[in-house]
C-alpha cells in the first residue's frame, strides 16, 4: 500500500524518468542496429530483447500517466496526458506492425511532449 502511495505522489518524477529513458532507447536503437549489422549477424538475433523494451516503457508510462491523472488539479491535463499516451501507443504499435510509415521524429516528439506534460504537472498542477 505504501508503494502505491509513493508511486502516486511521485508519478510525475517517474514519468519524466521513464520518458527520458524511452527517448534514449529510441535514439540509440538505430545506432545499435547499424553497429551490430556491421559486426556480426549472430548478434542481431540477441537484439530482440532490446527492441521489446518499447513495450516495457509503454506499460510503465501507462501507469505513470494513470497516477498523474489521479493527482492533477487541472482537468485539461488529464486529456492531454491520455491523448499523448494514446498517440505514443499508436506510434509504437504502428512501428512494430509497419502498417504506415512515419518518421522517427513523430515518436521522439510525442515522448518529449509526454515528458513535458509530467514536468508541467509537477510544477503547476498540484
Amino acid at each position: 500500500m505504501k508503494s502505491i502511495k509513493f508511486l502516486t505522489n511521485n508519478s510525475d518524477l517517474f514519468g519524466v524518468l521513464t520518458c527520458s529513458l524511452c527517448l534514449v532507447h529510441c535514439i540509440s536503437t538505430p545506432l545499435i542496429v547499424i553497429s551490430l549489422s556491421s559486426l556480426n549477424t549472430k548478434l542481431l538475433m540477441t537484439y530482440s530483447w532490446w527492441s521489446n523494451l518499447d513495450y516495457v516503457f509503454l506499460i510503465i508510462s501507462f501507469f505513470m500517466v494513470y497516477f498523474s491523472t489521479q493527482i492533477t488539479t487541472v482537468k485539461r491535463m488529464k486529456y492531454f496526458f491520455w491523448l499523448s499516451w494514446f498517440s505514443l501507443f499508436l506510434l509504437i504499435i504502428n512501428e512494430k506492425t509497419e502498417l504506415y510509415e512515419f518518421s522517427e521524429f513523430a515518436t521522439y516528439s510525442i515522448i518529449s511532449v509526454l515528458s513535458l506534460l509530467h514536468l508541467y504537472n509537477l510544477k503547476f498542477c498540484r
